[in-house]
């Protein structure tokens, strides 16, 4: 309840690495470790997390007489530290910012269990918890184990209320504990770790029934209740990352008004700290920006014009007009937008649109002859134009200007029954006008010419077709209810 194993070794966030600035000078820290169990000579590392699954280094040290001793002129900033023996193996305690001095005394077999700390009353704190945790663990291993083959309603009652009895007397001692040692460190980590407190009455409907979206929209109004967004030592943590993971997966509907509205909630929940309020923003564009959902491309619009070009100090002027060109680029080309003007021409130089299509959907498919992916995409193209051409146009659009490339192409991939087109005229930069940054990249386009997906790879067109038809028909049912 308090950490799990993390399970990805020693990632990096480069990213934030600059962002992090310097320690301040004086008067540094010193934290020594004694750890039955540890080879003596073997160097270890004292690093401490930046995000969930992954953590930063910080210092190495060798076993020497038994004692490893991290030690630096520099202070720690707060956070949950690791003393990492190798990448699958490593113990956990908290640097609260304050407390710089300290000395570690476990074994590697039980470090919970018989840990002591020197110099550190969070420690104090916080393991005096965990030991809590501990034993609290193994009452509900006992009370499985025993009822474990009864089947009997009697035993497993029984054996349901002990549980419920464990699950209450864990949730009281961190309610008493966030409460007596409220403003600790360890408080917060603990405080963090709660689930916000659901009401036993639910209101009723006007009909007379409860109303049972009320405790999904409570608990997602006070989901945050319990972290401080002000302190930056939950960076250095698994806990704030983690909730922020949880709310956009588990609780936001994931559409792009609902996304953007939540996205703006959070955000100023974190705006009080700039260093939390850098990393939730990134957190956030880093889930959406490239995300699998068809759709979602108007959440990296909206976070970069509202908070990267308008809230975003530690931009500076090149790093700034790279997001202005990207949003300018992706703008008009939104899920849910009508299609920009594309006007290209065929081999004879007739000038063809796709807004002249009177078919269902229209495909507009840009490749470069050249192209190995959009070579072996060709023959999925075709046979997929065959089986749905009563209700689709597909514009297969080059976006190199040589014609005999283009001719060469349609003539061994025998595209010929396609709008074979290019930009004779040299009006457009694929790259800029129609985010064309890799081939082949494909737009789907409903009867109305608006844009209903994107980069939908060409063996995943059916899949997708059929998807959306489906979504219609669900939509159209519920608006009828």
């Amino acid at each position: 309840m308090f950490l799990k194993h993390y399970r990805t070794p020693l990632l990096i966030l480069s990213l934030f690495l600059a962002m992090s600035g310097v320690f301040a000078q004086q008067p540094g820290h010193s934290i020594k470790v004694r750890m039955k169990g540890i080879q003596e000579g073997k160097t270890c590392h004292l690093a401490h997390f930046f995000g969930y699954n992954q953590y930063i280094k910080v210092d190495s040290a060798k076993v020497e007489n038994g004692l490893l001793n991290f030690e630096g002129k520099d202070p720690l900033k707060g956070g949950i530290y690791l003393i990492v023996l190798s990448p699958s193996k490593y113990y956990d305690f908290a640097v609260d910012g304050k407390e710089q001095f300290m000395e570690i005394e476990s074994d590697t077999t039980d470090f919970v269990g018989h840990v002591k700390f020197k110099g550190s009353k969070e420690n104090d704190l916080l393991f005096a918890y965990r030991k809590f945790l501990q034993d609290k663990s193994k009452e509900a291993e006992t009370v499985s184990a025993a009822a474990k083959g009864k089947t009997d309603a009697a035993s497993q009652e029984a054996s349901r209320k002990q549980m419920e009895k464990i699950q209450a007397d864990v949730e009281t001692y961190m309610k008493e504990f966030t409460k007596t040692h409220e403003g600790t460190f360890a408080a917060k980590v603990i405080k963090g770790n709660m689930e916000p407190e659901l009401p036993k009455v639910l209101p009723k409907k006007a009909n007379g029934r409860p109303d049972s979206t009320y405790l999904f929209n409570y608990y997602k109004g006070h989901f945050f209740d319990n972290i401080d967004f002000a302190d930056d030592r939950l960076l250095r943590s698994p806990f704030l990352h983690s909730r922020v993971e949880r709310y956009f997966k588990d609780l936001v509907y994931q559409v792009t008004d609902s996304i953007n509205r939540d996205a703006d909630k959070v955000l100023k929940l974190a705006k009080p700290n700039q260093e939390v309020y850098r990393f939730v923003l990134w957190q956030i564009t880093n889930k959406y920006e490239n995300n699998e959902i068809v759709g979602l491309d108007g959440v990296f619009v909206h976070l970069a014009e509202n908070y990267y070009l308008k809230n975003a100090p530690w931009l500076d002027s090149t790093q700034r007009a790279k997001f202005k060109e990207r949003v300018d680029i992706l703008k008009p080309l939104q899920t849910g937008l009508v299609f920009p003007q594309l006007i290209v021409s065929d081999s004879l130089g007739k000038e063809h649109s796709p807004m002249q299509s009177k078919t269902k959907y229209t495909i507009v498919h840009f490749y470069d002859p050249e192209c190995g992916h959009c070579k072996d995409s060709a023959p999925k193209l075709m046979e997929y134009y065959h089986a749905n051409k009563d209700k689709v146009t597909i514009y297969n659009v080059s976006i190199v200007y040589d014609k005999k490339k283009i001719m060469n192409f349609v003539n061994t991939y025998k595209t010929g029954e396609l709008l074979n087109l290019w930009d004779a005229k040299g009006r457009y930069y694929f790259r800029n006008n129609f985010d064309v940054y890799s081939t082949p990249t494909n737009y789907i386009l409903d009867k109305d010419k608006k844009i209903i997906a994107r980069r939908i790879p060409v063996e995943k067109l059916q899949d997708f077709i059929t998807f959306y038809e489906r979504q219609q028909i669900q939509k159209m049912t519920n608006e009828t209810k």
